[in-house]
């Protein structure tokens, strides 16, 4: 494994974890791996390439764990001090024309415990009074058909009121004064249960408040003001709070937040969402995900495999046929086979596993093994049965002549054609099996598209 840096580094861990572990002799899928990287040409040293191949397994682990951990707590930081409010414990007011904007803010101690969460909205500059003036008629009338929410008139109010604070496009604070809270909620929600069988009117008085001037409103409202749980009571009251610090500060260039709660030093900071635990979670399961999927990874590399080498016999058959008929040894037909596709591959060519079983029987042969021992070595070795086969006719018809065994591979021959040719036929039935549910909700949705504008034409 030559790798150079952090990647050389976390190799060495995991090899450390390896020893330690014990990962091949504790899991009973160890002697699956090793029969794995043998059939994968990994036979000269199988221990070795073993270790490789869990390192590498143990190393993405570890990679992803550490990768999720540091960015988990990179999130959980940048959650914990949030913004620049952390910082400057100040929001900075836009510029006039610019708008207004809202903050969700968390008041917290100094011991860093939450107090109380709480909503600001930070206005814009200042307009003039004459301004505010003409901004006040235009508003009027868009006030009436808001609080109006769905209801067609007040005369005869059925649905919820929509008794807002802030009309959009206008820089005015409304404050609402009604004279029945039981009848109807602060924010326009009706009380049903309370109100009485001929009906109710109650009196709203809508108070346009911008930069310390009032303007009026008389409408009919109904307005019921519900009892808070402590959080919510602590939450209008930080509310109430900002608002005051915001309405101080109009003319300042940022809104400074207040510094204590009842006798109780606090904290602002910016509320926001910590993801950091679900992204440590996720990597972690990514990292032991991948483990596993590393074993899939190496048996699709065995069925792959097995499938090149099916595809290759009857290729592998012809040649022979063809070798032996112009009169070559058994022998020499390995020999050129191995050269021509050492050659190929020296100069760019695909893998070829049966050409890579004909190299180590080539070898085999150069070491002094017998042919008939080496044939049956390189049917075993390729583990299928049509090589099985063909191993055993050559070991067993070696001593017979060309003249025999050329019959007996032309036999072979056809047969691995045929063989081939019923696996061709198997595949396409099968992905005409697996086309049948695209095919169906094809279907269905044409007849939706054909059904539905018949159906409206009624």
């Amino acid at each position: 494994m030559e790798e150079t840096g952090i990647s050389r580094e976390f190799l060495k861990i995991s090899l450390f974890v390896f020893k330690k572990l014990s990962i091949n002799d504790r899991f009973s899928s160890g002697e699956k791996v090793r029969s794995y990287l043998r059939t994968l040409g990994n036979r000269k040293n199988v221990e070795k390439a073993e270790t490789e191949y869990y390192i590498r397994k143990i190393s993405i682990v570890l990679i992803m764990a550490v990768a999720g951990s540091f960015l988990s707590s990179l999130m959980y930081l940048s959650t914990v001090m949030g913004t620049d409010v952390y910082k400057t414990q100040e929001l900075k007011r836009n510029d006039y024309g610019d708008g207004e904007y809202t903050k969700e803010l968390i008041a917290g101690d100094d011991e860093g415990k939450t107090v109380g969460e709480a909503t600001i909205l930070v206005g814009e500059r200042l307009y003039t009074d004459s301004e505010a003036n003409e901004m006040f008629e235009k508003a009027k009338e868009v006030l009436l058909q808001t609080a109006l929410g769905d209801n067609e008139s007040f005369d005869h109010v059925t649905k919820n009121l929509n008794l807002v604070e802030k009309l959009e496009g206008y820089p005015f604070l409304i404050n609402w004064h009604i004279d029945d809270y039981e009848v109807i909620h602060y924010d326009g929600r009706l009380e049903e249960e309370n109100i009485p069988e001929g009906g109710t009117i109650v009196n709203l008085t809508a108070e346009c408040k911008y930069n310390g001037k009032v303007w009026v409103q008389q409408l009919s409202a109904r307005l019921f003001k519900r009892d808070m749980t402590p959080k919510e009571k602590i939450d209008s009251e930080l509310k109430d709070l900002l608002k005051k610090a915001e309405e101080k500060s109009v003319n300042d260039e940022c809104v400074a937040l207040p510094e204590s709660y009842n006798d109780i030093s606090i904290t602002w900071k910016e509320k926001v969402e910590d993801n950091s635990l679900v992204i440590l979670v996720i990597t972690l399961i990514g990292g032991a995900a991948s483990y596993v999927l590393k074993d899939k990874e190496l048996k699709k590399g065995i069925e792959n495999r097995a499938d090149q080498m099916l595809n290759d016999y009857p290729q592998l058959v012809s040649q022979l046929v063809l070798y032996l008929g112009a009169g070559m040894t058994m022998r020499n037909i390995f020999e050129k086979l191995a050269h021509d596709y050492l050659r190929k591959t020296k100069n760019g060519g695909k893998k070829q596993y049966v050409y890579e079983e004909i190299v180590v029987a080539v070898r085999e042969l150069s070491s002094g093994v017998s042919e008939a021992v080496v044939y049956e070595n390189f049917g075993l070795r390729c583990q299928s049965r049509q090589y099985t086969r063909l191993g055993t006719l050559l070991s067993q018809n070696l001593r017979k002549g060309n003249s025999e065994m050329l019959t007996m591979l032309q036999e072979e021959s056809q047969k691995a054609f045929e063989e081939k040719m019923d696996r061709v036929r198997k595949l396409g039935e099968e992905a005409g099996t697996k086309l049948l549910l695209p095919m169906i909700m094809m279907l269905v949705i044409v007849m939706v598209i054909i059904m539905i504008p018949a159906y409206l034409s009624f």
